[in-house]
């Protein structure tokens, strides 16, 4: 048989990858939470208010080994929270093992570990299982190829790191509260610009300048974080 006549047409349906991220108490966890049947693997506390099941894992050595059992578990969700601090156990395991960080060896070290890690959790998709990333954002500068620059939100990660999870993932979603920027009277009468927030939390799916978002699913530019999660879901 011909590689042509194994040719399948239409969408292929598996569990999603999705990264997403954002400021300190946006409900991150609290979203990936209403994922069924989840486990979460801590590398922070930050789910210490969340009903959730957890894993605590201080050691790049012990998450490995957890994420290896998630594999043929009956989990139907694997959380990893968060994605910076899973970064901090990998820079703690280069100064314990006295790894060279000389040259651009250090950066290049976690993103080795990183890449070794979805890999992980590719597997645990093709067991059936949904993945989510959760990390925290940071302000970083980017650039065209112009060499105009601008700050622009984005996971906190390595440069190397983030840029190969964004890659990897089928979703990357901005957790933010819903701002908006109005004009008010001043001093003298001048007009000034205010910036304001509704309080409403969502998630961004749409790249813009000022943030990082993606979506190869078919997603509204932006959702209520209180919404159903069925979209992404298989």
């Amino acid at each position: 048989m011909s590689f042509l006549e194994k040719a399948t047409s239409g969408k292929i349906r598996k569990p999603k990858r999705i990264l997403v991220y954002g400021g300190h108490g946006e409900g991150k966890s609290t979203w990936a939470a209403k994922f069924p049947n989840a486990i979460f693997l801590a590398t922070e506390d930050g789910t210490n208010e969340i009903d959730c099941t957890r894993v605590q894992l201080t050691a790049l050595e012990d998450f490995v080994g957890a994420l290896k059992e998630c594999i043929d578990s009956d989990f139907e969700t694997v959380v990893v929270d968060s994605l910076d601090w899973l970064q901090r156990l990998i820079e703690s395991y280069i100064e314990k093992n006295s790894i060279p960080t000389d040259y651009g060896k250090g950066a290049l070290y976690i993103e080795e570990k990183i890449s070794a890690i979805l890999r992980g959790l590719d597997k645990c998709v093709e067991s059936g299982k949904t993945v989510v990333l959760i990390a925290h954002s940071e302000i970083r500068k980017a650039e065209d190829h112009l060499g105009n620059s601008w700050d622009q939100l984005r996971p906190r990660l390595s440069k190397r790191a983030c840029e190969t999870v964004l890659e990897w993932c089928d979703c990357a979603l901005l957790c933010k509260r819903e701002d908006f920027v109005r004009t008010e009277k001043g001093d003298f009468g001048k007009e000034k610009t205010v910036a304001s927030t509704a309080g409403r939390r969502i998630l961004c799916t749409q790249p813009h300048p000022s943030y990082i978002a993606k979506s190869r699913i078919e997603l509204p530019a932006t959702i209520d974080l209180n919404d159903s999660i069925e979209r992404f879901l298989v």
